[in-house]
């Protein structure tokens, strides 16, 4: 998906013939946080992900990775080298599950 999560949100609502009052309420968010997610004037909460994923019957994982790439997106676009980022960040993640595994292997 190119677009933004908000609008991908909001054409998945218009396609199906919702309102933004059914849509919400069937998220368990108000209609104005709703609007305000569809307009980018507010990023999409991660718990709200899951029931995307039930109520539209969508991949969970792929929204999920949908969702933190549009994270990941809107920290680097300002930045040069965004190719150079993506491979420091890799290294960093790398670095950070091997710590994470070692730390889990200590026996106390």
């Amino acid at each position: 998906m190119k677009e933004t999560f908000g609008e991908y949100i909001h054409k998945l609502r218009v396609d199906n013939g919702l309102t933004l009052t059914k849509l919400a309420a069937a998220l368990d968010i108000d209609q104005s946080t709703l609007s305000k997610i569809e307009n980018g004037k507010r990023n999409i909460p991660s718990e709200i992900i899951p029931k995307l994923s039930s109520f539209f019957n969508l991949d969970l994982k792929r929204l999920e990775h949908e969702y933190l790439s549009e994270r990941i997106a809107e920290l680097i676009y300002p930045q040069e080298e965004t190719q150079k980022l993506f491979l420091a960040a890799e290294e960093k993640a790398k670095y950070m599950r091997i710590k994470n595994q070692q730390q889990s292997s200590l026996k106390f």
